[in-house]
């Protein structure tokens, strides 16, 4: 590698002027905002104006472009994925290409002057404000030399890791967390990462992975919004109400959780008053999680994505019901099975859940004869097999040896955190308390997780049963789902991981079909007969606590390091030991940006793997693989747990424990494992050895708390 190694230490040591990575951060999340309207808007605008989906060439421009977001997510990923496992890469810029040239053509033929939709200063401006909360909740805020990244960083360093092996490795990717002898496949729902790593290959160096997850979290918040405006104008249909004020309703309560700040202040009371050493870094940790939507899509806006893909997939099964002819059916039928097959790769559980009401919705409709829609739903759900049969069979074969042989799924009771005060007895077996315990505190759990949707929910079931007249199609298929959501999220968990994913991002379609009866539900509530004085009087008191359950949510996530890094709240440990993350993250990540401009994309560079969880700044900031992410190679990702062991204790040589000694030389080291640059970090212990490698070698790049240093040969292969 040809590197001025000399001059980057002195350099470091005698001051280089202060990087603005707050702006980098703004400017490259921009730009790939801008970008992703070639991927995540355009294609779906050109696929629903050449088939004339839901009448789309008669509709209006509010209609065309609230719809086409919804169907660019449903569509794009799984199309992205089959044109690049099968064909190349090349293919895949060519798809988007030729939906770019229809939809420019479609532009010409259209009237010059196209009348602004009535109501979008309002729209406009949401967008924009969400705009804003996206860019300054996510990015690193920055106060001279001190760098802050907000708590959700730690699951967004894990899918920024998988965003740029993506770019780097092709589709299928290679996990970026393990590298043996051989590369391994990953094992995880990547399609959404995937949508995002476009922007970054497009344009590298002024488009992190991570920038590029920012900017794919801002198309997936809009697109939540879309969903919610075509479902009350194709599915809760209600024509004597204004579709503007309803669609407006629906998108600002997207906006609440339940009441998690009732919890969190008696948490936060409690810490106060000395009987708790920690804070949670998100509200949302009091419990097993129940994520609502501004929450969902900040933390993973994967299972959002997931959500719209199947929602839309399910409208378009829905409305071959309607359609005339045969070839109509078909069409239907199948683009709903291709949204189904995106859903699968974005978001397993969501598409596990999904499933599973579509085999029931599909024997209601047996039952009732809806013929059209039976055989929608069938074609359907062979084509979704079929598309999705690759990147199931990828998965198969990246859990080799990595333990993925166990059950996806166990029985459960849906844990309740406060269940722990409750005693039990001696001898009390574990599925007696989960039955008496958590089944019995279910409806307190649920109250305090659902909040205002909780009494939505109470309010259609009153309204349901006295009716005295049969359900609507929409209103049956909408309990179905709100059950099977429901009651797969109370009974079963994953087993996968520790985490319940099952139980967090399986309840998001029932909490959507609560959303959109909630529109209706508020516009109706002043109707003589509706609700009670009481209930209303609720609704408004449980919405002014989810309103500020959602503040303190922002407030804590993106202030949470800064408060600990002065002394306010505990620092976390996967963050930093000290007082000093600041400082300490401000020079990691200049460490990382000098990695990413002097190493080729598929470089190797190795921390010490004995980490605090997880290294979250070299997956964030570094855009490059490491041999061992940690002292199990994160083999839940792919790989075989017993080929991380001797990687592991090899590299623990170099990085002993404090008052071990350095057993290896880096020389050794690096001729035995594929490493291009070897980092050294002030919180490791053999930082404090005076004699050990990391002040006898000669490093690459070196500041007050990182140094780099070039492994042997494979520094080679890094320059070029």
């Amino acid at each position: 590698m040809r590197l001025a190694a000399s001059g980057a230490v002195r350099e470091a040591e005698t001051g280089v002027p202060i990087h603005h990575f707050m702006g980098e951060d703004l400017a490259g999340s921009l730009l790939a905002i801008c970008l992703l309207t070639l991927f995540l808007w355009t294609p779906g605008y050109s696929l629903a104006w050449l088939l004339d989906l839901f009448d789309f060439r008669r509709r209006t421009v509010a209609f065309r472009i609230a719809f086409s977001l919804p169907l660019s997510i449903a569509v794009c990923p799984i199309v992205t994925y089959l044109v690049g496992r099968f064909v190349s890469m090349t293919a895949v810029w060519g798809f988007y290409a030729a939906a770019a040239v229809v939809f420019a053509a479609i532009h010409r033929r259209l009237p010059r002057r196209i009348g602004l939709p009535a109501g979008w200063a309002v729209f406009a401006g949401i967008s924009a404000v969400w705009l804003g909360l996206t860019l300054l909740h996510l990015v690193d805020l920055q106060w001279g030399e001190r760098l802050y990244y907000p708590t959700n960083s730690f699951d967004y360093s894990l899918r920024a890791a998988l965003t740029h092996a993506i770019g780097a490795t092709g589709i299928p990717p290679q996990s970026p967390l393990f590298l043996p002898d051989h590369p391994v496949m990953l094992r995880y729902h990547y399609f959404w990462p995937m949508m995002g790593s476009l922007t970054n290959q497009i344009a590298p160096r002024w488009i992190s992975a991570r920038q590029a997850e920012i900017a794919s979290t801002f198309w997936c918040g809009l697109g939540m919004m879309a969903l919610v405006a075509i479902c009350l104008r194709l599915f809760l249909v209600k024509p004597a109400a204004s579709l503007r004020r309803r669609t407006l309703i629906g998108i600002l309560l997207l906006g609440i959780t339940g009441l998690d700040i009732l919890p969190g202040i008696f948490l936060l009371w409690q810490y106060a008053m000395g009987t708790m050493d920690f804070v949670l870094p998100s509200l949302e940790c009091w419990n097993e999680y129940v994520d609502w939507f501004l929450h969902s899509v900040i933390w993973a806006p994967h299972a959002v994505a997931a959500l719209i893909a199947a929602f839309t997939g399910f409208l378009s099964i829905s409305h071959a019901a309607k359609v005339s002819t045969r070839r109509a059916v078909l069409c239907y039928g199948a683009l709903g099975g291709m949204a189904l097959a995106s859903t699968v790769g974005i978001s397993v559980w969501v598409a596990f859940v999904f499933g599973i009401f579509l085999t029931i919705w599909t024997l209601v409709c047996l039952w009732k004869r809806w013929r059209r829609e039976t055989v929608a739903l069938l074609l359907a759900g062979v084509t979704a097999i079929v598309l999705a049969w690759p990147y199931l069979h990828d998965l198969q074969s990246a859990s080799s040896g990595a333990g993925g042989g166990g059950h996806l799924v166990e029985l459960t009771v849906r844990a309740f955190s406060f269940a722990g005060l409750v005693p039990g007895w001696h001898g009390m077996g574990k599925w007696t308390r989960l039955i008496l315990v958590n089944g019995s505190l279910l409806p307190v759990n649920y109250f305090l997780e659902f909040g205002f949707f909780f009494l939505i929910g109470a309010v259609k079931w009153r309204q349901f049963r006295t009716a005295g007249r049969p359900l609507a199609r929409h209103d049956l298929a909408c309990i179905v789902l709100l059950a099977t959501s429901t009651l797969i999220c109370t009974f079963l968990k994953s087993a996968v991981i520790g985490n319940n994913d099952l139980g967090w991002r399986g309840f998001l379609p029932a909490q959507f079909v609560l959303l959109l009866w909630s529109v209706d539900v508020w516009i109706d509530r002043d109707r003589r007969g509706s609700l009670s004085p009481l209930v209303k009087q609720l609704m408004v008191v449980f919405i002014g606590l989810g309103v500020a359950g959602s503040a303190y949510e922002v407030a804590i996530t993106r202030l949470y390091p800064v408060l600990a890094d002065r002394g306010v709240l505990p620092p976390l440990d996967w963050m930093a030991p000290d007082r000093q993350f600041g400082a300490r993250n401000y020079a990691t990540r200049e460490a990382y940006e000098w990695v990413r401009s002097a190493t080729a994309e598929n470089a190797v560079v190795q921390y010490n793997p004995a980490v605090a969880k997880q290294e979250t700044a070299a997956m964030l900031y570094g855009d490059r693989r490491a041999v061992a992410a940690d002292m199990s190679c994160n083999t839940s990702f792919g790989g075989d747990p017993e080929q991380c062991k001797p990687i592991v204790a090899r590299l623990e040589q170099l990085y002993p424990g404090a008052g071990e000694p350095v057993s290896a030389s880096l020389q050794d080291v690096c001729r035995e494992l594929p490493i291009d640059v070897l980092v050294a970090k002030d919180t490791d212990a053999v930082w404090a050895d005076g004699e050990s490698w990391v002040w006898r070698e000669k490093p690459l790049f070196a500041n007050r708390y990182v140094r780099l240093f070039g492994c042997g040969a494979g520094s080679q292969r890094a320059g070029r």
